[in-house]
């Protein structure tokens, strides 16, 4: 048992600049779980420079962090084998020096929470140990599939979220939605609102085959709002097939008596390159391949 009696504080670094508050935490304290630290930010316990914030600001340096009381167990640690860690990093589809370009199986949860002693990016940093850092660039939902980036150090973090920012890294996914897509509809810009703040949500569409009540999309993120394309699509009018939050639950529950058991929502492609020569694909995970075959 490690236990912290007394209050700290740590100034930000030039190798914290920019970072998570929730992730700078997780690295200075050892052995406690992820939902721990989020109580502690939530409580006001953590601080930066006297000021209660929330867990996804990020710092900068000189900034003062408190670190409060503690204690951490080995019995809070994540049990997380060199088993699993050898099967997770199989579904790498690419890396470099800066970057990891990962295939999320659907079903796996990027962050440990609530009743998750541990997520995606956990592994990925006992993995990936002589790095850096390591950062989520972009996030999936537990459900959804596919190609997700993953940063090695500061310098490409930072790239990256710049080339986000400026439109240079292509995203591309595939989702079912429900009834029978307009021609018309190859570009949508709407102002989504979270947390009382409008953000402008721009994405553009494929249509990859008609079935009988529904239509197989490929979407462009051009922006990466907060359920950006699941938000966007029910506004439409077409809802994507097994989305518990903006779908419709009628013809969720009849899909899912037809094997559709989860969203059909997949990170399909990132392209790294203006000239596309790092463009990297997530093959069809299995149980969205087989649904589709049997689909009509």
């Amino acid at each position: 048992m490690v236990v912290s009696n007394k209050a700290k504080n740590v100034k930000v670094s030039t190798g914290n600049d920019g970072q998570r508050l929730d992730n700078f935490l997780m690295s200075k304290i050892k052995n406690i779980p992820k939902s721990h630290v989020y109580k502690l930010i939530r409580t006001g316990q953590v601080r930066v420079n006297s000021a209660r914030t929330k867990p996804s600001n990020k710092l900068k340096i000189d900034d003062i962090v408190r670190i409060p009381p503690y204690t951490s167990t080995e019995s809070l640690r994540p049990n997380i084998s060199k088993d699993l860690i050898q099967k997770t990093i199989q579904n790498i589809l690419y890396e470099d020096k800066n970057i990891i370009i990962f295939n999320k199986p659907p079903s796996f949860s990027v962050h440990s929470g609530t009743g998750i002693g541990y997520g995606l990016i956990d592994i990925i940093r006992l993995a990936k140990k002589s790095c850096e850092r390591i950062d989520l660039l972009n996030r999936l939902d537990k459900d959804t599939s596919g190609c997700l980036i993953i940063t090695k150090n500061l310098s490409s973090l930072r790239s990256y979220q710049k080339k986000i920012k400026d439109n240079k890294l292509e995203k591309k996914y595939l989702c079912l939605v429900k009834g029978l897509w307009s021609k018309n509809i190859k570009r949508n810009e709407v102002n989504l609102t979270r947390k009382n703040k409008k953000q402008i949500a721009i994405s553009e569409y494929k249509i990859i085959k008609f079935f009988k009540n529904s239509t197989l999309l490929e979407v462009n993120l051009i922006t990466g709002r907060y359920h950006q394309i699941r938000k966007q699509c029910a506004m439409l009018g077409y809802p994507i097939l097994g989305d518990k939050k903006y779908g419709d639950y009628e013809v969720n529950k009849i899909y899912k008596k037809n094997g559709l058991n989860r969203i059909f929502l997949h990170s399909h492609s990132i392209c790294l390159s203006c000239n596309k020569e790092k463009l990297i694909k997530s093959p069809m995970p299995k149980d969205l391949e087989k649904f589709l075959k049997l689909h009509k």
